[in-house]
């Protein structure tokens, strides 16, 4: 018997070893790595354990279900294949590699890059894995289960074999040709080699397939997508029955001798069965994994409730009721249910011509039709239909909705591997192969199919059957359940992410589950445990249990304690065993429990911590009176000691402290002394030096003062000299404008003809004399120029004498002391004198001064004289281009059109300024100029009452008065620079920049003309004395921005263009400049605010005044101005450098102002250019494409509509003429208002865009303008305007005509032969060849013309069309909303402070007056030092004595 034990023992042992094997080799087999596990099973597996009576381990058996065969030939992104692959390449030996063929890669561990089935997921190792360990442990478990080494060896092979058929490469690139297999392919004679099988039979069936007919048997050639999708079969299929031969082989060992059939007398079943699969593209296995899925968790639902409520029921609980759960039954039905999901996939399999999207339909039609919704509990509401036409389709599970795409369900459900195929594997010559093969698994429950039993189940429907056995067994057996969670994606240990895990509980059920618990009891506690532990609840002793009580008793005890617990009865039930309490109540009673136990803890505490403490301070306070006594007698002995110490260290430190001051003061007294005689030396000698150096300072300066008081005269005549020639021109214009008025009879015609030529003769000779005079000053000028530089190398000379005698007398100084304390006084007594003579000098200047006064006021007469002599000279000037232009005029124009003008003059109002100077020349805008020979007779038409000033300056007041002897006063000053201040202050001496008297004269003669005058204590009152006083009126003084607004901006009107004035920058700019120095004084004493409040309204003020764009002449005008006071801003703030905070504000003011100025000059100019758009798309086509202004080319354009309506060919009236007169009206006013440049180009540009894109759209769009004639038209109105452009230099802004260009160059181009093809698109490369389609297509042949034949526009529509859907037709138009104005500003060297005479400024003008004040200060002290080097010179030579100490 002990025998038959120790058998049995072993044997038992045995078994439980090989159950532990069983797990190597399955998850080598049949797991994978995926995105979510490292080790993630890829098959179900049920173990079913089986004990004796003994309960001892008898036998043991596996059954597997659904393994993912699409996992050996698709894996993706960062997943395996089966583990057995990777370990196979990284554990076998050298040997081995090379008998199965994997030695291809570099080494063992990339191994897996050579092969297809494995490389596609692109990780070929897992962290923390060895594969070549793992290797080890499957080939001891595949030993232990009975596989011994031989047939290890063939495993070993068939699954090289299968590595190697992943990579046959098939070939075929057409259905006709068909696919094939490469006969030298070393990957297919590999497979052939380890499968042992006929190599041409498995190449033919690999490329071709066998339909079977009633009569014969017809082979077919497949393509190579069908070839690849039957290699992937074959080795699905051979693995397949791989796994399946390891299931039988593992079922073998483990039945230890007994039958699998027969009952046993007690088992476990393990079952470990995948989860539920959600993924971003769902197949056919993820459906069968989420069904089962769903049947386990209805039985799990079923269970876990069912045992709930039988226990309240066994403990006669009196207060519950039956709890509701959420069954997926509906959810199953749709699935398994006669005319479910399987059971139309199946369906569709038996057809012949089955396909995915006809079982997606069938779903659509049986669960989705087009009626009203099903109800909810019914199969139909858990399907969903796709809202696109996708062939896919959305089951309701349990755990989430899963969207499912019906490709390949029905291959994957028919499971089939051609025949001939089979019984070529069949036939190998191996011997596992044909074993594997041999026995195939039969289906369960055959017979319930019926006739059709003999064919081969389906997939589903085997999977079916083997889950519903499954169910049998686990609703036969006593069921527990453990769920797997997944803590997170990273695959990381000790990392917990609380959502993720939350899902899966809610998508295993468990949340359900455990809400459902918590509607009833969830927590519960026996009886005696109840009372043992919450007793202490009921104080007193009724509280302790006696040994003698019953049940009963127990029950009542208990229920005492729940009613002291809780208020409510229905929190908690007593039932025959068990206490139930609801949800959180069982913590409720631990935590009076607990409150209880700490007040009883507490009181305890109190009154031994009492004791302790007072024990404690007992035993402290007679310790610490010992210690006293001890610490003070031994501190005492301490101080005694120290007493005695301190008082002998005092006598020793006095003894040595008195010897140590004696012999520190003897050696500080002899130290101070030497010092002394040190410093007093330094002293006389530096005293000595200085007054050398003033003596020699003091000689310089005369010659320098005197040198500078020369320059300073020269300055002043050549100053004097330019104002004479002004005035000059200014008389000479005025005598032109009253001969203009004589010049408008025609009576008097030839008498003046006669008088301008005598007049232009004279005029000749003037110029030669005033030549000839210039070359007489220039070589005076150089000579007084050589006789300052010999003046000022004599005064070089003297100076040199000067320093080395005095450096000659220095040394003799030095040699001698008592010779240089004499020379020091006499140097003092030279001194006294030097001073005598500087007091006669200062009274020698001061009648000098007075003297140069008479002067001035002799040469402000001297200018008022020049003044009107210039005037008059303007005026005669004026009338003599009058009569020359008349005289042209009249021999242009008939005597009708001057009758007509000289009405349409007559009707213009005298006093309307604007309006008269319009008719006189051009519109207002610009645009009317259609009919050019208008324009010369209105300005024929004139009168001489109607003459109108110079400078019409005019703002809401009457300002059209002729200029004034005194304007000159109101000439410009620049602010910095020494030739400005020069300027200002001799223009200041002839009577200007404030001075009372002229001022006053100046208001006398506005006021004789009838103008608004300044009153003149205006002028007193806004005087600025001092810095202090512009700070003042710059900070608070409001009327400031008011007359800045009003002004310069809102009552200015711009000045017209004319012929008769003459206009210089400053002159148009000054609002530009008078707002920018307003700004920049604000600037400079750090005025933010009032920085912010100047620009903020002055561009308010601009934007309102140019917002109509009503006039070309305005927003030139103030597009100008603005670009001008931008570049003031720009230009001070680059000059400026702060070098602390407080300038902070400021700056930012002034950059927020330079910003919305860069805005609003960008709204003027794309304003303008909008406008000037509207006016100007009206002249393109007349006046560039309908134009015929070449003689001998004229066009026909009398198609069939003309010729039916009767009508010919009609000229335009406008012509290429008045295009460029447009050009030269919006060049010549921007030159006018001194626009800048790179403006004035890029507006040309737009121009010249306008044109190119216009002209373009309408040629290409209309037939009558494709032809010969009218494109040699054309290139010659475009040669005009380029001619144009290269001679105001604008010549780069053409570029914008060049599709134009090449347009035309293509209407002129030969277009009969193949070769003239391709000079077309090679000429006109910037021409997609759409656009030449179009216009061939329209192009009319002339008949000296060859005709465009027909290869040619076939040639054409070839070329075009790749492209033809991609090119457009026309060209974009120019939007300007989307652009955007570049410009960089300019640098401004000075700021013009130049008023016109007319404007009321009084602070303005008082602002520019006190700048040029501050200027004629620097220049005083500049005329100081002239002065002193003159009387310095005079020194020199023995005339007077140097004087010290300037």
């Amino acid at each position: 018997a002990k025998g038959r034990g120790d058998k049995a023992q072993d044997a038992i042992s045995r078994v439980e070893e090989q159950i532990l094997a069983t797990n190597p080799v399955l998850e080598s087999f049949g797991n994978a790595k995926t995105t979510r596990n490292d080790n993630s099973s890829r098959f179900g597996k049920f173990l079913e354990i089986r004990f004796n009576e003994r309960h001892a381990i008898e036998a043991a058996f596996i059954r597997t279900y659904l393994l993912e065969r699409s996992r050996l030939v698709y894996q993706p992104a960062t997943e395996r294949n089966y583990h057995i692959f990777y370990q196979l390449l990284a554990g076998a030996d050298a040997e081995m590699r090379a008998e199965l063929g994997l030695d291809k890669g570099s080494g063992s561990a990339d191994a897996w890059a050579e092969f297809h089935y494995t490389k596609q997921g692109g990780a070929g190792q897992i962290a923390g894995v060895d594969d070549a360990k793992e290797f080890g442990h499957t080939a001891a478990a595949l030993g232990v289960i009975g596989v011994d080494a031989q047939q290890q060896r063939q495993i070993h092979a068939l699954l090289a074999a299968l590595l190697h058929v992943g990579n046959i490469e098939i070939t075929g690139a057409s259905e006709r040709v068909g696919a094939g297999i490469d006969a030298d392919d070393s990957a297919y004679a590999r497979a052939v080699e380890l499968l042992q099988v006929d190599g041409a039979l498995l190449s033919k069936w690999l490329t071709k397939r066998q339909i079977v007919t009633r009569s014969e048997k017809i082979v077919s050639n497949m393509t190579r997508a069908q070839a690849l999708v039957v290699r992937d079969a074959v080795a699905k299929f051979v693995y397949a029955h791989l796994f399946e031969w390891l299931v039988r082989t593992i079922n073998a060992a483990l039945a230890n001798g007994s039958d699998a059939g027969a009952p046993a007398a007690a088992f476990i079943g393990v079952l470990d069965i995948y989860g539920f699969e959600h993924f971003a593209h769902n197949s056919f296995e993820q459906f069968c994994i989420n069904y089962a899925n769903e049947k386990l968790q209805q039985n799990f639902n079923r269970h876990v409730f069912k045992l709930e409520q039988e226990e309240y029921t066994r403990e006669q609980l009196e207060n519950w009721t039956f709890v509701d759960f959420q069954d997926n039954q509906p959810c199953i039905d749709l699935i398994e249910g006669k005319l479910g999901i399987l059971a139309l996939l199946d369906e569709e399999c038996r057809l012949q011509q089955g396909s995915d999207a006809n079982f997606a339909e069938k779903l659509y039609k049986q669960f989705a039709p087009a009626g009203p919704r099903p109800a909810a509990d019914a199969p139909a509401a858990f399907f969903r239909k796709p809202r696109f036409g996708a062939a896919e389709f959305t089951v309701r599970h349990y755990a989430h909705d899963v969207a499912y795409a019906a490709d390949g369900f029905i291959d994957k459900n028919k499971d089939t591997v051609p025949d001939e195929l089979q019984n070529v594997l069949r036939a190998s010559r191996g011997p596992l192969l044909p074993q594997l093969l041999q026995a195939e698994p039969s289906a369960p429950a055959a017979g319930r199919l019926g006739v059709r039993a003999a064919r081969k189940p389906t997939l589903g429907a085997v999977f079916k059957h083997s889950l519903a056995s499954l169910m049998e067994t686990i609703e036969a057996t006593e069921s527990h359940y453990i769920r797997c969670i997944k803590p997170n994606d990273a695959k990381q240990a000790w990392r917990f992410d609380a959502p993720m895990v939350l899902a899966q509980l809610r998508a295993c059920g468990v949340l359900e589950t455990i809400r459902i618990s918590c509607a009833g009891y969830p927590s519960r506690l026996p009886i005696p445990d109840i009372i043992h532990r919450y007793r202490i609840l009921l104080p007193g002793p009724a509280a302790r249990p006696a040994a003698e009580m019953s049940l009963d008793a127990f029950r009542a005890l208990a229920a005492r304690i729940l009613a002291a617990a809780f208020d409510q009865p229905d929190r908690a039930q007593v039932g025959l065993s068990k206490v139930f309490f609801r949800a959180g109540m069982l913590a409720l009673v631990e935590k009076q429990r607990v409150e209880r136990l700490n007040a009883a803890a507490t009181a305890i505490q109190a009154l031994v911590r009492c004791y302790q403490q007072r024990a404690l301070f007992l035993r402290t306070r007679r310790a610490v009176r010992a210690l006293q006594t001890l610490a003070r007698g031994l501190l005492a002995r301490r101080q005694l000691r120290l007493l005695r110490d301190t008082r002998a260290a005092t006598r020793i430190q006095a003894v040595a402290r008195g010897f140590l001051a004696r012999t520190q003061f003897r050696a500080t007294a002899r130290a101070i002394v030497a010092l002394q005689a040190r410093v007093r030396g330094v002293q006389a000698r530096a005293r000595f030096a200085s007054m050398r150096r003033e003596h020699a300072a003091t000689r310089i300066q005369r010659g320098v003062r005197g040198f500078q008081a020369r320059t300073q005269c020269r300055r002043e005549l050549r100053l004097i000299t330019r104002m004479q020639a002004r005035l000059r021109q200014r008389l000479a214009r005025r005598l032109i404008e009253k001969r203009k008025e004589e010049a408008r009879s025609a009576a008097h015609f030839q008498q003046v003809t006669y008088q301008l030529e005598g007049k232009l003769m004279a005029l000749t000779r003037q110029l030669d004399e005033s030549q000839s005079r210039a070359a007489q000053l220039s070589e005076k000028l150089r000579l007084a120029h050589a006789e300052s530089q010999q003046l000022r190398d004599s005064q070089q000379a003297t100076i040199q004498g000067a320093l080395a005698e005095l450096t000659a007398r220095a040394e003799l100084l030095q040699r001698d002391k008592d010779a240089a304390d004499r020379a020091c006084a006499d140097l003092a007594a030279r001194m006294a004198e030097a001073q005598a003579e500087l007091e006669q000098a200062r009274a020698q200047a001061t009648t000098d001064k007075l003297a140069q006064d008479a002067q001035r006021a002799e040469l402000e007469a001297k200018l008022q004289e020049l003044e009107l002599e210039l005037q008059q000279s303007r005026e005669q000037l004026a009338d003599v281009r009058a009569q020359h232009q008349k005289q042209l005029l009249i021999q242009q124009q008939a005597p009708s059109a001057a009758a007509a003008a000289q009405e349409q003059a007559s009707s213009i109002k005298r006093s309307e300024t604007s309006r008269w100077h319009a008719s006189a020349g051009l519109s207002a805008t610009g645009y009317d100029m259609a009919d050019s020979s208008a324009s010369p007779s209105l300005r024929m038409a004139a009168t001489p009452q109607q003459a109108q000033p110079r400078r019409p300056h005019s703002v809401d007041r009457a300002r059209d008065a002729p200029a004034s002897p005194t304007s000159a006063a109101s000439k410009r000053a620049t602010v910095g620079g020494d030739e400005g201040r020069s300027l200002a202050k001799m223009l200041s001496s002839l009577g200007g920049f404030g001075s009372n008297s002229n001022t006053g004269n100046a208001n006398a003669a506005h006021a004789s003309l009838g103008s608004t005058t300044i009153a003149e204590e205006d002028e007193d009152a806004f005087q600025l004395q001092s810095e202090d006083d512009v700070r003042e009126m710059l900070e608070h003084d409001a009327r400031l921005i008011d007359e800045v607004l009003m002004e310069l901006i809102g009552d200015l009107q711009v000045p017209l263009p004319n012929l008769d004035a003459e206009y210089s920058p400053p002159d148009l700019l000054f609002p530009a400049h008078l707002i920018g120095l307003c700004v920049i004084k604000m600037f400079q004493y750090n005025l933010a605010r009032r920085i912010d409040r100047l620009l903020m309204s002055t561009i308010a003020r601009i934007q309102k005044k140019t917002a109509a764009f009503d006039s070309d002449y305005t927003s030139a005008f103030w597009l100008s101005n603005v670009f001008e006071l931008l570049s003031i801003i720009k230009t001070s703030m680059t000059e400026h450098q702060s070098a602390s905070q407080e300038y902070e504000e400021s700056e930012r003011a002034m950059n927020d102002g330079m910003q919305y100025l860069e805005s609003l000059l960008s709204d003027i100019y794309f304003g303008w250019i909008k406008d000037m758009q509207k006016h100007f798309v009206k002249l393109i086509i007349p006046g560039v494409v309908e134009s015929e202004a070449l003689p001998g080319f004229t066009a026909s354009d009398s198609g069939f509509f003309n010729r039916l309506m009767g009508t010919g060919p009609r000229e335009s009236t406008v012509k290429i003429e008045n295009v460029l007169s447009f050009f030269n009206h919006i060049w010549r006013t921007m030159e006018f208002y001194y626009v800048d440049l790179a403006i004035m180009r890029q507006i040309m540009s737009e121009l010249l865009c306008i044109i190119g894109v216009t002209a373009f759209n309408n040629i290409i769009m209309r037939r009558n303008f494709c032809s010969w004639k009218r494109g040699m038209q054309i290139q010659y109105n475009l040669t005009r305007i380029e001619e144009w452009c290269k001679t105001h230099n604008v010549a780069d802004s053409t570029r914008n005509l060049d599709r134009l260009l090449q347009l035309v160059k293509l209407l002129q181009l030969q277009k009969s032969t193949e070769q003239d093809i391709d000079i077309m698109f090679e000429v006109c490369d910037l021409l997609n060849p759409a656009q030449i389609k179009k216009l061939l297509s329209i192009y009319a042949v002339s008949d000296y013309e060859n005709p465009i034949i027909g290869p040619v526009m076939n040639e054409v529509t070839r070329r075009a069309s790749p492209t033809e859907k991609s090119d457009k037709m026309l060209l974009d138009t120019n939007d300007l909303s989307e652009q955007v104005l570049y410009l960089t500003a300019r640098k401004v060297p000075a700021i013009e402070t130049y008023i016109p005479p007319e404007f009321r400024m009084p602070r303005i003008r008082a602002l520019v007056d006190s700048q040029t004040d501050m200027a004629y200060d620097d220049e005083d002290d500049e005329d100081m030092l002239a002065a002193h080097m003159d009387d310095y010179a005079d020194y020199r030579e023995g005339v007077v004595p140097a004087q010290e100490g300037y």
